[in-house]
């Protein structure tokens, strides 16, 4: 559809644009970077990691960009996965295949379970604890990092997934999250048909992702829930705040300043996010 072109093309400009507001001079000379790691066959199943290489045997967080599904990449996180390696976290900054045309977003769950058990199996290369590992998503991709949280204790969702689902998470960021994309109106309508395929509604997979529905959220980890006044999708994360509220998830709500959708990712650095994400880290931690 041409609609469905348009978004894509605006999704490209869009992470361009965001790739330009970073301030790389930001990053820490302390942290080391290991880029382009391949989990799996394929040019998009690669990862990088961020670690303070001190000796010590730290946490796991496994980081998922945003982008609705469709556009973004890994890089667009470096600056947020450098603070949280600063405050003592192994980040795994992940690239998964992007819907539309091509690929939906069953194949992202499918990629990033291959990416969290080939860092399950690798951590302690990089000094992490695999039994200690937490995960966060932004924007669309607390999604996708909520679901992979729920694979690892749904025995009925992993095998609709095929999945082994051999892991386990601590905690679980959802930051600026697009936690209720089932919502009922014609514009998420239009989106879940561009990034989930023709019939998705009848499939199995998809019933999983009703969040409010499954009765596995309450095994949900703490989870951290992150928005500001200026966010577009802070609806979505009250929202969810009630969901987890009602099944007995421990978590926890932040949400301050006016940064908008973006401010965690962009300036991750400054003195009210470096205090938000000190929050986080005490809480997971």
């Amino acid at each position: 559809m041409i609609i469905d072109r348009l978004m894509k093309d605006s999704g490209r400009k869009a992470y361009a644009k965001d790739l330009q507001r970073l301030d790389l001079s930001r990053m820490d000379s302390r942290i080391k970077v290991t880029e382009d790691i391949g989990y799996a066959a394929g040019e998009d199943h690669i990862l990088d990691v961020f670690y303070l290489p001190d000796g010590k045997t730290k946490p796991v967080l496994i980081d998922i960009h945003g982008g609705g599904f469709i556009s973004h990449d890994k890089k667009v996180d470096r600056l947020f996965a450098h603070q949280m390696a600063l405050q003592g976290f192994v980040v795994f900054s992940v690239n998964y295949r992007l819907a539309y045309p091509e690929y939906n977003v069953f194949h992202q769950i499918e990629d990033l379970d291959k990416a969290i058990t080939w860092i399950r199996d690798n951590a302690g290369k990089y000094g992490a604890d695999p039994e200690e590992m937490h995960i966060a998503g932004h924007s669309s991709a607390a999604v996708l990092a909520t679901a992979m949280c729920l694979i690892s204790v749904d025995k009925d969702m992993a095998e609709a997934y095929g999945s082994k689902s051999e892991y386990a998470f601590k905690g679980l960021i959802l930051n600026c999250g697009l936690m209720h994309f089932y919502k009922n109106s014609i514009a998420y309508w239009g989106m879940r048909n561009m990034v989930f395929p023709k019939g998705y509604t009848k499939n199995p997979r998809y019933r999983f992702l009703l969040f409010e529905k499954n009765d596995k959220l309450k095994d949900l980890p703490k989870t951290v829930l992150i928005t500001n006044e200026k966010d577009e999708l802070k609806a979505m994360t009250y929202y969810f705040k009630k969901v987890l509220d009602s099944r007995g998830v421990k978590n926890l709500l932040i949400d301050d300043g006016s940064e908008g959708h973006m401010g965690i990712i962009f300036t991750p650095y400054s003195e009210d996010n470096s205090e938000r994400i000190g929050k986080i880290s005490r809480f997971l931690l």
